[in-house]
């Protein structure tokens, strides 16, 4: 179990990983925290920040983009002062043309509209009347591999034993108050 006292919020994690507190990316007046959340490689493998003011606008459709949901779950043992709710979620979205991103997080958006698609990942969720934070991480292609290899190990991450740790542990996010 984490404790993160600044922002009254607790999660679990292997006890083989380390958390590390890093400089915090608050922008809210209120403050924040910044936590790195590495395996037993030393690899980040999530990252937690709080503080965060977003406003993400997005400037029209691009060009189409592929949008998968591999996974989801609700979190209700995390409320946010903005009345919204939080899940989990393991998705990618690949464009047209250039490359794909994959991303497990704690969000308080439904699905995307292909729209909201097309302007990328908002992997961001919300906290204080004033702020969020981002609880997240990647998979990254293999050095050399295209779209396609991407997409397909991301699906194959979703039936590992690593995925289901990092999704547990995301899931475990909670209020410690």
């Amino acid at each position: 179990m984490y404790e993160v006292q600044a922002a009254s919020l607790e999660f679990e994690y292997r006890s083989d990983w380390q958390v590390e507190q890093v400089e915090a990316l608050a922008n809210d007046p209120a403050g924040g925290v910044s936590l790195r959340v590495h395996d037993a490689d030393g690899d980040v493998i999530a990252w937690l920040d709080t503080g965060i003011i977003t406003d993400q606008v997005c400037m029209g459709m691009q060009e189409p983009v592929a949008y998968t949901e591999y996974d989801s779950q609700m979190m209700p043992d995390l409320e946010s002062e903005q009345g919204t709710e939080q899940r989990f979620v393991y998705r990618s979205v690949a464009p047209a043309a250039g490359e794909a991103l994959v991303t497990y997080a704690v969000v308080s958006t439904p699905p995307p509209s292909a729209e909201e698609a097309a302007c990328g990942l908002f992997d961001f969720f919300t906290l204080t009347e004033a702020s969020g934070g981002r609880f997240a991480g990647v998979v990254r292609a293999d050095e050399g591999s295209d779209m396609t290899a991407h997409l397909e190990k991301a699906s194959a991450f979703a039936g590992s034993g690593e995925y289901r740790d990092v999704r547990r542990m995301l899931v475990s996010l909670r209020n410690s108050d």
